[in-house]
């Protein structure tokens, strides 16, 4: 029996090859030669021999062109072998679920850092593992003893009831699984997922089991050394899934049902199972349970998972370092006396995919890269800014594994983390996790497995790239292009058409005027009363306000406003209507300005004149109609920089305006101008008009808490000629 430190000087200096790549490849990688201080070696194809991961290898072993040949055992190990590697760890996926690798390793006089091949093949087998757990007493889905036929698989199905899965009698990571519902759909499922089985994993075979629902994914993780020492590890939860592939692991479980002797019980049978076939090395043993807490074994992956570490975050622990040491002979460290768990933790997968789309890949060029990292953050990735992410192999980019002492702290870390993480040239599943991070449900604990496909809520959010990146994108292409491609051209403007020269404005001089703008500002009352008092007709100019929904003006906009807007405080207008309208759409969307900026920058360089905008009613700003929350929080951003707004609804429906009459009569420091929207049409004559008129009046009564008498002296009424058809003697008749 040998201790760490013995098999420490074992290693020291000697080769172990990573038969993998990725993800897994640099993980393994760091742990080879911390401690350990070996030689790390990794075998890579031609896709993979530049690749970010391969940096922390001291040597590759080059397979060559095929992107498939992490899976030739008998070649990598014939090259490990010239090489002079010690041992071999196969990583998770491709060849590490193979029984026949410990044993091809043996022959080969290399070691092999993982189970040996009998307990492997017995573990590794779903039909195997059942026939054991029955006679260990450890609970089983309802299902078939061993693989069947279609016409067996059909009978177990009426037997235990619809629903059922399909599933692979090798697979494992949750491929290869088919869900039944209707017994029409049983034979054509039951072929496809033959199909699959032999295609993934070399085995046709195919067993049935009873497709639970409303249930946890839990998972125990376990290892043994040579000597039959075993710990297991707390569970971990790994119910956020989809189509059976994990998103999502945490350690403990945040689900309320997850009680100490509920986890006892389930590292009980993992620990049994483990011990009945001598099996050593690192094990996850996994479980459904149910809403009242009752376990059901599914299977047991006999390689290191994707998620191992969270569990050596919530421990303190290398586990790759010590699989890699019981592989080497040593006795285990770890055991309920000196192993404790120290954080929680939690984990999401960061896949090169649209979650939008199907969760279907991408590959490309990743244009920005930026980590996340800080206290409680973990990240083990294999990308890099300019890296060409291939479509060769799965879209695992990266793990992002954060931890604390509590549950909300570890929430609160991956927040933080995730909003830090850019990844940027391609669509990931950053977004997606961030909207799983702050759903309630995921954070109170109480979900199942179908928490995804029951909650579309999550596929609401839109990717949008750092506003630094998309702008820095934007400017270079118009610099290179010599035009913007995306605002639209028309046959009156082309892309080769002639440019306008420079622009050199003559700007007389201004004289201050010491006495301020003649009309009383931040005050209703006064300067509604001033209006009424003054005997004569008041204008508003409006023309800064048409610039904005015009983009060939837009492109000038606020510099020419800055130019003119100092004159047009000199004129005693009313009011400088200079937004409104179509105004978010044209600014935000098509010229890529934020108008409250603009707005702000307005009442200082014409800070005497009100400022007055125009608004669509439902559609705010813009062309599209918007809650009504949303109505309310833009009038309080809107009273923030202008004295007047011009509301009007095209339909004439007045209730829709409420929301801004609310907010602007409630602030007594602006004043609401609803519009009259008018149209020369038959049936639209003078009394129809005054009914609106009386609409509106009751409509500011009701607002303000006044008599309607007295809400007339609390707004001005606005008449709205909307397509400029409107005969003078109806205008002056109304």
């Amino acid at each position: 029996m040998k201790t760490f430190d013995e098999v420490k000087e074992q290693i020291k200096n000697r080769k172990i090859l990573v038969a993998n790549r990725g993800i897994t490849a640099r993980r393994i990688i760091r742990s080879v030669r911390e401690m350990l201080q070996g030689i790390p070696v990794l075998t890579v194809t031609d896709v993979d021999k530049v690749a970010p991961f391969t940096s922390g290898a001291q040597e590759l072993i080059h397979l060559g062109e095929n992107p498939q040949a992490y899976l030739d055992i008998d070649r990598i190990l014939k090259l490990a072998k010239a090489r002079g590697v010690a041992a071999i760890h196969p990583g998770w996926g491709f060849a590490s679920e193979d029984y026949s690798f410990p044993e091809k390793c043996e022959d080969a006089g290399i070691l092999f850092v993982g189970p040996p091949t009998e307990p492997m093949r017995l573990l590794g087998n779903k039909v195997k593992v059942r026939e054991l757990a029955n006679r260990l007493g450890v609970p089983v889905v309802p299902g078939s003893k061993d693989s069947v036929e279609v016409d067996e698989a059909r009978n177990i199905a009426l037997d235990i009831g619809l629903p059922v899965m399909l599933k692979a009698e090798g697979g494992g990571g949750g491929r290869g699984i088919y869900e039944v519902y209707d017994m029409d759909d049983l034979e054509t499922a039951f072929s496809k997922a033959s199909v699959l089985a032999q295609a993934s994993f070399g085995n046709p075979r195919i067993y049935v089991e009873k497709l639970l629902t409303s249930v946890r994914h839990i998972e125990i993780q376990v290892i043994a050394d040579k000597y039959g020492n075993v710990f297991a590890f707390d569970e971990r939860d790994c119910t956020v899934q989809r189509n059976h592939q994990k998103l999502v692991e945490i350690t403990p479980s945040p689900w309320p049902g997850m009680t100490s002797e509920l986890r006892e019980q389930l590292k009980s049978y993992a620990k049994a199972l483990v011990k009945e076939v001598g099996y050593y090395s690192l094990a996850t043993v996994e479980f459904l349970v149910d809403q009242d807490g009752n376990p059901y074994l599914i299977e047991v992956n006999t390689r290191l998972q994707v998620e191992h570490g969270i569990t050596e975050c919530r421990y303190g622990i290398d586990l790759v370092e010590e699989q890699i040491a019981v592989a080497f002979g040593s006795k285990l460290r770890f055991n309920n006396e000196n192993t404790k768990p120290v954080a929680h933790a939690l984990q999401v997968r960061i896949n090169c995919e649209d979650p939008q789309n199907e969760f279907s890949p991408n590959a490309g060029p990743i244009s920005r890269y930026i980590s996340a990292g800080g206290p409680g953050v973990r990240l083990d990735s294999c990308i890099s800014g300019g890296y060409e992410f291939p479509s060769n192999y799965d879209s695992a980019a990266s793990l992002l594994i954060t931890y604390g002492e509590t549950w909300n702290k570890t929430l609160a870390v991956m927040d933080r983390a995730l909003k830090e993480y850019t990844i940027g040239g391609l669509k990931t599943t950053i977004p997606f996790h961030q909207k799983i991070i702050e759903h309630p449900v995921f954070q109170s604990g109480e979900y199942n497995t179908r928490f995804v496909e029951t909650t579309p809520e999550l596929m609401f959010y839109r990717d949008s790239e750092p506003e630094a990146l998309r702008l820095s994108r934007l400017v270079a292409e118009i610099s290179a292009k010599g035009y913007n491609p995306h605002v639209q051209l028309s046959e009156y403007r082309g892309v080769a058409d002639k440019r306008v020269g420079a622009f050199e404005p003559v700007l007389p001089d201004i004289q201050p005027v010491k006495t301020g703008g003649i009309y009383p500002r931040n005050d209703r009352k006064a300067l509604l009363d001033f209006v009424r008092d003054s005997g004569y007709i008041h204008f508003c100019d409006t023309t800064p306000r048409d610039t904005t929904q015009s983009n060939s003006g837009n492109r000038f906009r606020l510099a020419e406003d800055m130019l003119i807007g100092p004159y047009l405080d000199q004129c005693r207008f009313f009011s400088i209507e200079n937004g409104g309208g179509a105004h978010f759409h044209v600014a935000m969307m098509a010229n890529m300005t934020y108008p409250f900026n603009e707005a702000r920058l307005w009442n200082q360089f014409a800070p005497q004149t009100p400022k007055q905008i125009l608004v669509r009613s439902t559609n705010l700003l813009g062309y599209k109609p918007q809650p009504k929350n949303l109505m309310r929080l833009t009038s309080e951003m809107i009273c923030e920089h202008h004295d007047v707004v011009r509301c009007f609804d095209f339909l004439n429906h007045i209730e829709n305006m409420r929301p801004f009459a609310e907010t602007v009569i409630a602030s007594r420091l602006n004043v609401f101008e609803p519009a009259v929207s008018l149209s020369w049409a038959k049936g639209f004559d003078i009394p129809h008009y005054m009914g609106v008129i009386d609409e509106i009046i009751n409509l500011i009564a009701d607002v303000s808490g006044l008599s309607p008498m007295a809400a007339t002296r609390e707004f001005i009424l606005g008449l709205k000629d909307m397509a400029g058809v409107c005969p003078p003697r109806f205008i002056s008749k109304l």
